[in-house]
């Protein structure tokens, strides 16, 4: 997969233009992505990619490897 903008090769797409997807270096220095979220035009924002906010839950039913050694 390549970035629409700039071509370069892409692992994942920070967001698309249609079905063409943009890189996250292209999307911010562009300014697309507060467009994308807001769904404008046909910018759209990859879902996979967005960073979810917040600290991540402990795991409560995952036993500690150490806890009987000590």
């Amino acid at each position: 997969m390549r970035c629409a903008l700039c071509g370069r090769c892409l692992d994942k797409a920070a967001m698309f233009i249609g079905q063409l997807p943009v890189g996250p270096t292209c999307a911010r220095r562009h300014g697309l992505m507060a467009k994308a979220r807001k769904r404008f035009g046909s910018l759209w924002v990859n879902s996979q990619h967005v960073p979810r906010a917040g600290r991540p839950r402990p795991d409560t039913q995952t036993l500690d490897l150490f806890e009987a050694a000590a």
